[in-house]
Formats: structure tokens, sequence, C-alpha cells
């Protein structure tokens, strides 16, 4: 969509929007594959955040987004043999064996932790807004 391919301009410029507030079924979640693909290529000055922050007001959604991380994060297996993922690897700075790390904060779900194991390694955090606002606290 076009509004996606003006977030991935920006996001490479090192515009970072404040929030994406789009109407449902409008693709929010490629949000996160545009990061990624930003974060990897970025040149040098720009700068991205190292975590990326997905905060939905709903359980339901919260696990579909997780799901789609997941999937982004099974696509960019190590070692493999594609030139664009070893590109990508490479640009996000994932260690040789290491994968892209995925957690999940919201109600009646432990958080893996994942996001915390290596403050340098780039990782997506899918959360609710209580879960989220409750680990800014404390």
């Amino acid at each position: 969509m076009r509004w996606q391919l003006r977030l991935l301009k920006r996001l490479r410029a090192g515009d970072i929007p404040e929030s994406v507030d789009l109407p449902t079924g409008l693709g929010k979640t490629a949000v996160m594959a545009l990061w990624l693909i930003a974060r990897a290529s970025q040149k040098s000055g720009t700068v991205l955040p190292r975590r990326l922050v997905y905060v939905v007001d709903r359980r339901a959604v919260v696990d579909q987004a997780t799901k789609d991380a997941e999937r982004l994060t099974a696509a960019l297996v190590p070692g493999s043999a594609c030139a664009v993922v070893r590109e990508l690897r490479e640009g996000l700075g994932l260690k040789t064996a290491a994968n892209l790390p995925v957690s999940t904060l919201r109600g009646a779900l432990a958080d893996n932790r994942e996001w915390l194991r290596d403050p340098t390694t780039p990782s997506i955090i899918v959360g609710t807004v209580d879960m989220i606002g409750s680990r800014l606290l404390f």
C-alpha cells in the first residue's frame, strides 16, 4: 500500500512517526517488516531504535501480531542460502546462530524475556496497552 511505501521511506531517513493510526484491515502489522528492512539497510548517520514495540488494545490482535513477528523470525533463518536473508541478518547484526527475538506481553502469558537477553540485538515486542505500560513503569 502507498502508506507502507511512504513509511518505509520515512524510516530509512530516520524519521520515526510517534504512532501509526489506521483503520482495521489496512496492513498495520506490516510495520514490523518495514522496520526490519529499514533497520537492516540504514545508512550511516541514521539510527533507528533497536526495539520495535507494537502496542494494540486487544489480546486477539496481540496474538495475531505475534504470529506475524514469528513468521519474520522464521524467514530470517540462520545460515540461509538466500542472499537477501543473509543481507538482512548482517544489516540487523544478528549473530551466526541467533534468531530475531520476539516477545509478547499480554495477560495470561508469561514474558519470554528474549528482548532483554542482548541489548545490542534488535527485537520485536508485542503487547497490550496495560502490559506495555506496566513494563514501562516497573
